[in-house]
């Protein structure tokens, strides 16, 4: 059973840190910087990979304090002070959700505004 949960949660980190990364792309195009063959590529590029990288391990965090939240709840046992407990840190959880997203979609849109090559 440990293996798993162990198996579910490494899947679960690498979805969530594709999705996040895929979501910071700020050229809409695959980057030319990769991490495993070590070549250098361009500012922007390298600058995707690296808020890709920090924003799927905020997500990360955000959703395992949710379930630590949900099972600060579930195993309660009636006591409400437990109960109120698990209710804040999931909703505390949830409220950096939105600011991880809300975030990296700020920072994407600052980017996109450097990097574009319209004369005002």
């Amino acid at each position: 059973m440990k293996n798993i949960l162990k198996l579910g949660l490494a899947s679960g980190v690498a979805a969530h840190a594709q999705f996040a990364s895929a979501a910071i792309n700020v050229t809409g195009t695959k980057s030319a910087t990769t991490w495993d063959n070590g070549t250098s590529g361009d500012f922007v590029g390298t600058l995707d990979n690296i808020l890709g990288f920090l924003v799927g391990l905020l997500y990360f965090v955000a959703v395992v304090f949710a379930l630590y939240g949900w099972f600060q709840i579930l195993t309660a046992g009636g006591d409400e002070e437990k109960v109120k407990k698990g209710k804040t840190t999931l909703i505390q959880a949830v409220l950096g959700l939105i600011v991880i997203f809300l975030a990296s979609q700020i920072i994407r849109w600052i980017i996109s505004i450097g990097t574009s090559d319209v004369v005002v």
